[in-house]
């Protein structure tokens, strides 16, 4: 066997060659046993562009492409250290900047979304506004035709003078102790000899009654004797001092106002009035709209819910 020899005199390195077969092969295969792999060596460098992100290299080829240099240097000139930190950063600075493409991609469809939103939104308030627009025109409308009736009905409401009016409106409000002016109307003349002729004032008191439910308490708290009176009928005005029959003066509050005279010997049953009902004597308006004069009490028409002719 003969062997060679390695020489320096040119600063070269040369491989050691042999004249055997049988120890040319068995020295490759020992330098490809000995041969140090890549663990990526086995995998193939990516070529589909949507897996390198179009004209750059992914991460994994990266590396490969790295490793196979670093592999592959001169020993005797290896790599310096400052280089593989410029490339480590280079490839940092790739992967920094395709993180921030995609957020810079994201942010921009989130804006061009948004902008289509609020596009939409300004249309429907555009919409909104002129539904309202329209509904105030309506409105107008309505309250121009309306006004229009109440004129018109104020014409026709003329006629309800001297008829019998019902109002229901058979209370007062009592806030401080000053005399108070009522009126009453008496269809027949009040006959003193018949029975015994009175005006009753009761007093309207909410309390809590059985399971917490609100009732109305009535108690009465003055008579006024109508004897006075006798012979008179239609409208009469009455005073009241806000006093009760024990003289005292009464809390603040409702009071309904009736009255009852002529007791009929055969039904044994008075005739009955109350505030509120009665004649009416007079329609005044006020801006286009009608009221009715019924005593004291002056009422807007639509107060009245029935007229009736006088017997």
């Amino acid at each position: 066997m003969s062997s060679t020899t390695a020489t320096g005199l040119n600063g070269n390195y040369q491989q050691p060659q042999t004249t055997s077969n049988t120890s040319r092969s068995s020295g490759t295969e020992s330098a490809k046993e000995n041969e140090w792999k890549n663990p990526l060596d086995d995998k193939e460098i990516p070529k589909d562009e949507s897996t390198t992100g179009g004209n750059s290299l992914s991460n994994e080829a990266f590396m490969r492409l790295f490793l196979e240099q670093l592999k592959n240097q001169d020993p005797t000139a290896p790599m310096e250290t400052q280089e593989i930190l410029t490339q480590t950063a280079q490839l940092t600075q790739v992967e920094a900047q395709e993180k921030m493409k995609t957020a810079m991609e994201k942010m921009t469809s989130a804006m061009e979304s948004m902008q289509e939103t609020n596009q939409k939104t300004i249309e429907s308030q555009e919409k909104m506004i002129e539904s309202q627009q329209k509904m105030l025109e309506s409105l107008g409308l309505l309250s121009d035709s309306i006004m229009d009736s109440n004129i018109l009905n104020g014409y026709n409401s003329v006629s309800v003078i001297g008829k019998m009016a019902e109002t229901g409106l058979d209370t007062i409000t009592i806030e401080k102790n000053d005399k108070v002016e009522f009126g009453l109307y008496f269809d027949e003349p009040i006959d003193a000899s018949r029975g015994n002729p009175k005006i009753t004032i009761v007093s309207n008191t909410v309390v809590k009654g059985d399971g917490e439910k609100e009732e109305v308490e009535k108690t009465i708290v003055k008579e006024i004797d109508l004897s006075a009176y006798d012979g008179q009928s239609g409208w009469i005005t009455f005073e009241w001092d806000t006093k009760d029959d024990g003289g005292t003066y009464v809390k603040a509050g409702d009071y309904t106002i009736t009255a009852e005279y002529n007791l009929d010997s055969t039904t044994n049953k008075y005739l009955e009035t109350s505030m509120g009902r009665g004649e009416v004597q007079s329609v005044i308006f006020d801006q286009g709209v009608p009221y009715v004069k019924l005593g004291e009490m002056i009422v807007p028409i639509t107060y009245v819910y029935s007229f009736e002719p006088k017997s």
